[in-house]
């Protein structure tokens, strides 16, 4: 084996270094996908590069952790599949010049950079991102509504110590990390992570979620919306008692059923719920007051039939203020939660698990997370797709080859025209060029050609 090559005779790409701005001699570089630059003024604006030095990531000797953590989030915005997977870009300076390097960190220092975290700096930097993404993007947050859901990411190693959960994507039970993940019910942004969530922990997840959304905004006005196995009636019990709305589902059993087929048919109300695409808008309703096993709290129950189920549905609560239409409508909404985790593992790979350890788990979705606000920050400025999926958004803005030209004072990024060049024409913050602040505050202009 030669020197320089590894066993299967390619080359290694030189050390990971930054780049020396006073040194550097005028270049030109081939990009395989020019669009990342676009996320730059974004990045900028929602101050991550800051918070990741105020919450003080590691670092190494050579990369500091605005170079380590640029370079994933580059990682995400590709919808790179694994950290390791970085070693496909080895040979591609002009990704590396997005983190301010000659190249890409190498896949191991990638795949291992977060095992020198630890889980009250990831928490920490959590609450410090999204403190700041609420002042900088306060549209995203303002919901009256957040949505709560489980995802069992599934792992599939025979080593590991991780707890069996349900996959229901695999229809069983497999070793897996129980994440919990809240989303805002307006935008569908998502505001918490957490990949640590041990079985016997389940219930109180949910009063995890509440102290750490407490501490971003001082008080939980928003209604929180979640299925019937997120927690238990005690759990609901005791957040009531701390004044915490909640929308979720009751579970069905024997003399709960025998106890609805009594009801007359008299009692029933029949109601349309105007949501779009759904089969069954027209159901039937019972609104009454129930007091659940073991609880203090008199809740409102609604009664749902004749809605396209079998068996009735049991919609608890214990907000008063809200019409049984409203109610009804707020949860009916809950899917987009699976929506997103949906978008989230096609897209940002949120399945292909990075370690059986869970602070690496962890680590991993807090970039995932960042990566989707800022692709969801992006879509805002592209007329017709403000809802789009990240995935949709890549393949028609982002995923295009260009160059990028240094003549000594400035960056120029040049794309070939395409369908959607239009669109980009009208993106204020790229017309004016880019000022990057890691890369000595040179400005990066767009150039479309021919």
């Amino acid at each position: 084996m030669e020197r320089g090559l590894t066993e299967s005779n390619e080359s290694i790409a030189a050390r990971a270094k930054p780049l020396n701005w006073n040194e550097l001699e005028p270049f030109t570089l081939d990009c395989p996908v020019a669009g990342v630059f676009f996320f730059l003024p974004y990045i900028i604006e929602s101050g991550v590069v800051d918070l990741v030095k105020q919450c003080r990531l590691p670092e190494s000797s050579d990369l500091d952790a605005t170079h380590a953590c640029l370079s994933m989030l580059l990682l995400k915005l590709m919808s790179s599949e694994r950290l390791s997977h970085i070693k496909t870009y080895d040979h591609e300076p002009a990704l590396a010049l997005f983190a301010g390097l000659n190249v890409l960190p190498k896949s191991t220092y990638m795949s291992t950079y977060s095992c020198r975290t630890s889980e009250t700096l990831l928490s920490q930097f959590q609450s410090e991102i999204v403190s700041q993404f609420t002042q900088v993007y306060p549209t995203f947050y303002d919901a009256d509504y957040i949505n709560l859901d489980f995802h069992s990411i599934p792992h599939f190693g025979t080593e590991s110590e991780m707890e069996k959960v349900w996959c229901g994507a695999r229809g069983k039970a497999m070793k897996g990390a129980n994440t919990l993940l809240a989303q805002d019910g307006q935008s569908n942004a998502i505001l918490y992570t957490r990949a640590d969530v041990l079985r016997k922990d389940e219930p109180k997840a949910i009063q995890q979620f509440i102290a750490y959304w407490k501490k971003i905004k001082s008080q939980v006005t928003e209604t929180l919306v979640f299925d019937c196995k997120l927690t238990t009636y005690a759990v609901l019990d005791d957040i009531s008692k701390d004044n915490i709305k909640f929308i979720t589902l009751r579970k069905r059993n024997k003399k709960l059923l025998e106890k609805t087929l009594k009801i007359p048919d008299a009692d029933w109300t029949k109601i349309k719920l105007d949501i779009p695409k759904r089969r069954h808008t027209n159901c039937s309703v019972y609104d009454t007051t129930t007091t659940l096993p073991k609880c203090e709290t008199v809740f409102r129950q609604i009664i749902i039939k004749d809605h396209g189920r079998a068996e009735p549905t049991f919609v608890m609560t214990n907000n008063h203020e809200l019409s049984l239409k409203e109610v009804l409508m707020v949860y009916a909404k809950r899917w987009h939660i699976e929506n997103k985790i949906a978008e989230m593992v096609s897209f940002f790979n949120m399945n292909a698990l990075s370690s059986s350890l869970m602070i690496r788990i962890h680590f991993d979705l807090l970039w995932t997370m960042i990566a989707d606000t800022i692709y969801h920050r992006f879509a805002q400025d592209l007329p017709c797709f403000e809802r789009a999926r990240a995935g949709t958004l890549f393949r028609k803005f982002i995923d295009m080859p260009g160059k990028i030209v240094f003549d000594g004072e400035r960056l120029v990024l040049k794309i070939r025209k395409r369908a959607c060049t239009p669109i980009l024409l009208g993106v204020e913050p790229l017309k004016n060029g880019i000022h990057i602040p890691w890369l000595n505050n040179t400005k990066l202009t767009i150039e479309w050609t021919a």
